[in-house]
């Protein structure tokens, strides 16, 4: 089981899924952990769902901890499929949860998932939540697949925008002392080189490194090509006879070599910080690049952005001139 994140279903969960489909499991709980989609917990159970139902929830959820759960009904195809992710839990384990959510349901088996639930407070977890839900549902009526789809998506996309508001508009991670200290002397011309790292541990911006200077030619071997980075450049150079000074932005990040959450993290955290290194650290960033391990910085890859080739604006088409009025032809018959 692969999803379009890469993060797959390790041994574990594919052993329970399988017992799962053959009414060996009642509930199986699933989280992302290291990558991987792995089961949290199991519930063989009785006969009677509704009381094995009481006996795992909400208990076995974590308001901290954004998981599916799989919960079998009456019969062995007719699995109730809830996606819990509470408000307080830690973002990047709302975006890893959110990626791997439409291909979960896919390599499951969408003909065994009979009903879909988002929940985002552990109290709707309850029967008596369920059941109400359950039949407020039953109460819309039979609908073809088409509108079963549509009525689907909107559920997702409803949970989506309630649980991961922070990473459609992006996520803000505290910028460390050293950081700010480094860009403060960035923006007053003091230090040449910046570079940063996010920390997804600790969800923080930190510095990972400081030039005093650095010349074009060097900086691609101070950008890493197998890690994401946020760096800064001063760049001091003479364009057309006339010195300048231009601040860059470059924003790497490897097609390899790095984790899923990583990339996932950098890009969202990208808007916020550059927001506060402008308006916070008075850093002027006159361009932004965007790289990975095959573009090129040298120095003129550094002045095609600054300066790009003026475009030629298309010619227009020149109609041509109306004939002149001359003295009227009398034509003899």
């Amino acid at each position: 089981m692969a999803c379009q994140t890469g993060i797959r279903a390790n041994a574990a969960l594919r052993n329970a899924l399988n017992s799962g489909k053959q009414a060996k499991l009642r509930l199986i709980k699933i989280v992302v952990n290291n990558e991987e989609m792995t089961p949290n917990y199991e519930f063989a159970g009785s006969a009677n769902w509704r009381d094995d139902w009481k006996a795992c929830l909400p208990e076995c959820v974590d308001a901290y901890e954004p998981c599916f759960i799989l919960f079998r009904l009456n019969t062995i195809t007719e699995w109730v499929l809830i996606t819990f992710v509470d408000d307080r839990a830690p973002v990047r384990e709302k975006m890893l949860l959110a990626a791997t959510c439409a291909t979960f349901k896919s390599e499951f088996g969408q003909c065994y998932i009979e009903h879909e639930k988002h929940v985002t407070d552990r109290k709707d977890l309850t029967l008596d939540a369920f059941e109400s839900w359950l039949k407020a549902k039953t109460e819309l009526g039979p609908m073809s697949e088409v509108e079963r789809e549509l009525h689907n998506a909107q559920q997702e996309r409803a949970a989506i925008a309630h649980a991961g508001p922070q990473h459609l508009k992006g996520v803000a991670f505290p910028v460390d002392r050293n950081a700010e200290e480094a860009l403060r002397k960035l923006a007053n011309q003091q230090l040449t080189f910046v570079q940063l790292s996010v920390d997804t541990l600790n969800e923080a911006i930190k510095l990972e490194g400081t030039l005093d200077s650095l010349e074009p030619s060097a900086l691609a071997s101070k950008v890493p090509r197998d890690k994401p980075r946020y760096t800064f450049y001063n760049f001091d150079h003479t364009w057309e006879g006339v010195p300048q000074k231009c601040t860059l932005f470059i924003y790497s990040l490897p097609s390899s070599g790095s984790s899923i959450k990583e990339r996932m993290l950098y890009s969202s955290c990208k808007g916020p910080f550059l927001s506060a290194a402008q308006n916070q650290y008075n850093v002027v960033i006159t361009n932004k690049m965007e790289v990975d391990a095959r573009d090129d910085l040298s120095e003129k890859a550094l002045l095609e952005v600054i300066h790009p080739l003026p475009v030629e604006a298309p010619k227009q088409f020149a109609r041509p001139a109306p004939p002149r009025a001359g003295p009227r032809r009398i034509t003899k018959v």
